[in-house]
């Protein structure tokens, strides 16, 4: 079984549509669909963000092979509910909510206060506004 064929069941195995699975990686549906049918290969950065929506591991996703469930710590990504409420909101790919939450840390990480981050409490429209023009468009 290819890439594709393991992405496609597993995308009928939670019973999405093409459109669902693009909606929540960033890719074009034709980009699926050449995947799917094994007409296209699939970069790294990619995979990655699919296993991650999928919540396989990415060795599951690539050989076929190995546990299927993702099990390790960098594959689970814990996100703010705001977040996600904004993301679905705003019509946010996961890849895009991801980039948000990250550079939403790194700015936190710098900073000089000792005051704790909120991330619930967050504004996550005022940042988005602010950051959208840096976010890359697949």
């Amino acid at each position: 079984m290819t890439v594709g064929e393991r992405i496609k069941k597993r995308r009928l195995e939670l019973g999405w549509t093409q459109e669902t699975l693009c909606i929540k990686v960033g890719l074009s549906k034709s980009f699926l669909s050449e995947l799917e049918s094994g007409k296209r290969n699939v970069s790294a950065e990619n995979l990655l963000t699919i296993a991650q929506v999928f919540g396989l591991s990415l060795d599951y996703l690539m050989t076929g092979k190995g546990s299927k469930e993702s099990k390790k710590e960098g594959m689970e990504v814990p996100m703010p509910a705001s977040l996600i409420k904004f993301a679905e909101s705003e019509q946010l790919s996961f890849r895009h909510a991801i980039t948000l939450l990250e550079m939403q840390r790194q700015i936190v990480a710098h900073r000089t206060s000792k005051k704790k981050d909120n991330a619930e409490k967050f504004d996550w429209r005022k940042f988005y506004d602010g950051v959208k023009q840096f976010i890359k468009s697949e």
